[in-house]
């Protein structure tokens, strides 16, 4: 593998006003340059599809606009279809990168056989845990992944933002996003690509910013969407049995 494999960052956005302005500048910040972007903008009507449309000046940068408000699984899975690259990482158009996230995940596939990287993220109280688990490149055991991803609040985390997977082993295991999920989409997918891999590697460096916005999925989730979370995290413990 080269030194510099395309990686492909899909990002989803809808209405998300000026949040998503400061997410494209750290993108665009990047001090890797082998990538490219997927923008799905899924029907926004506040404005954001003419930000997303501006990105397009750059050839690395695709952008699609779904005719109806679909939700961000089936954006993810546009992206996931579509990506070109030899891995592929999942960001939120409200969030922030660091400008070495994507030279930062580059070194973590060099590292050797890799499925999964995970890099360190800031989300408020979190943020310590992330700083507590040393320094550099760790190897992690298939067992701790999966188990790191089951934790709340682990420094590895189920999330997918801080992470980014082979595409190859993504579409030969059949790994995509539940898009009848509204919330618990990203542990679910997170769990089936780690079951499906061997190879784990971490850095704890703080490279993704979580920014908490108003309004978003996590904040304004209702009964219903939290118990259909813990039917997918007993779904995930009945996945991570025998590993």
């Amino acid at each position: 593998m080269a030194g510099t494999p395309l990686i492909t960052v899909v990002v989803p956005t809808y209405n998300l006003g000026h949040y998503f302005d400061d997410s494209l500048a750290s993108i665009q910040a990047q001090t890797y340059g082998n990538y490219e972007v997927c923008l799905i903008d899924d029907a926004s009507t506040d404005g954001t599809a003419k930000r997303v449309d501006a990105a397009a000046s750059d050839e690395r940068y695709h952008v699609i606009h779904f005719d109806t408000h679909r939700g961000v699984s089936v954006a993810r899975n546009y992206g996931l279809d579509h990506a070109k690259g030899e891995f592929v990482t999942f960001v939120d158009g409200d969030d922030q990168l660091e400008p070495d996230f994507l030279s930062t995940i580059a070194d973590g596939i060099a590292q050797g056989p890799a499925d999964v990287i995970t890099v360190g993220y800031n989300w408020g109280r979190w943020f310590e845990s992330a700083l507590a688990h040393g320094n550099g490149w760790q190897r992690v055991s298939k067992r701790d992944m999966f188990d790191a991803v089951r934790a709340r609040g682990d420094a590895i985390g189920g999330y997918v933002w801080n992470k980014a997977f082979r595409v190859a082993l993504l579409r030969e295991n059949k790994i995509r996003y539940d898009e009848s999920l509204a919330l618990a989409e990203d542990l679910l997918f997170t769990t089936e690509a780690v079951v499906a891999s061997d190879n784990f590697w971490f850095n704890p460096a703080v490279m993704y910013q979580k920014i908490n916005r108003p309004g978003s999925t996590i904040h304004s989730a209702t009964g219903e969407m939290r118990r259909t979370e813990q039917q997918v995290r007993r779904h995930m413990d009945e996945l991570g049995r025998g590993l």
